[in-house]
């Protein structure tokens, strides 16, 4: 109990700071730390872990350049009991992005059912619902002329609130997990600031494995890819090497952006921290050549999964 309630007083601190120093965006954000926090991308991954399960991180993107994406995100997430083996994944989402004079928040509420296949893997297959907050601070744009700087239309319409829906799928067992999420399916309108403007649909997927090596080391190679329309597409390679499920290093490639080195420790058995680097090899190397990632996960298994939760490589 006093587990759960550090857990829930951290969501809602995170939260309260979140909305207090309100960041302003790009669309869909990167997330290098995306394979140790599968359900802020995954609404079908909630209650995998079995426990009350919270992580918090921040990402700084593109570091020395003026209003370079910056990031913030919780989530919470548990299950309960179902019929049989299944059961129900419940869960929430929040982030808040900055990139120069765009910005959003984001609050998503996620379910997600979870049955046990036949072979003893499981698959779970979820949806989340909740609204988008975007706006443009029109403080941070420089108007070249005074009639366009003047024009009513052009402070009219500088934010807007619509709602959304993700759907989502989760497969994993003891050795391997794959998830597949398709972000905004009902392409909500952002007429208010493009007359034929829409919250464009995006595909996320991920996919991993846990392979054993001598002793107590563990080698888990992941990949994921972030598709949509308008922009190109973004792949990530990722292999961490693991000793007793208590700390890690990994390497790790993003197509034509980045190399990554990562880090993941257990303090407690309740408590995680992971934080990855990006070497930047695109084209802005020589202005901005690094980005920073933490994660901070808090559980309440108490350093094992319970209920009918099965251990998953991506939460090991």
């Amino acid at each position: 109990m006093k587990k759960f309630t550090l857990i829930f007083t951290a969501f809602a601190g995170f939260v309260l700071i979140v909305q207090t120093n309100t960041l302003q965006a790009q669309q869909f954000p990167v997330r290098t730390t995306s394979v140790i926090n599968p359900f802020q991308d995954h609404p079908a991954a909630a209650g995998v872990l079995g426990c009350m399960d919270l992580h918090m991180g921040f990402r700084n993107q593109w570091s020395g350049i003026q209003g370079a994406p910056q990031t913030a995100f919780a989530n919470l997430h548990g299950q309960m009991e179902g019929q049989g083996d299944d059961f129900h994944g419940f869960g929430v989402r929040v982030e808040a992005d900055d990139a120069g004079a765009w910005g959003y928040n984001a609050v998503n509420f996620a379910y997600a059912y979870n049955l046990r296949l036949s072979n003893g893997a499981r698959l779970a297959a979820g949806l989340s619902a909740g609204f988008f907050q975007h706006r443009l601070d029109l403080s941070e744009l420089i108007m070249p002329e005074f009639q366009v700087a003047n024009d009513p239309a052009i402070y009219g319409g500088n934010q807007f609130i619509v709602p959304t829906i993700d759907a989502s799928l989760w497969f994993y067992d003891r050795t391997k997990f794959a998830g597949l999420t398709i972000q905004n399916v009902t392409q909500p309108s952002m007429e208010k600031i493009s007359q034929f403007g829409k919250l464009r649909r995006h595909a996320v997927v991920m996919a991993g494995t846990q392979v054993e090596l001598d002793g107590r080391w563990m080698f888990t190679p992941s990949a994921q890819a972030r598709l949509g329309s308008g922009v190109p597409p973004s792949a990530e390679i990722l292999g961490m090497l693991r000793y007793d499920e208590v700390v890690g290093v990994g390497l790790g490639y993003r197509s034509q952006s980045a190399l990554i080195v990562a880090a993941q420790a257990k303090v407690m058995d309740y408590l995680t921290i992971g934080y990855a680097y990006e070497f930047n090899v695109s084209a802005l190397s020589g202005a901005a050549p690094s980005t920073h990632e933490i994660v901070i996960g808090i559980n309440s298994c108490s350093g094992r999964q319970k209920g009918r939760a099965i251990p998953c490589p991506a939460y090991n």
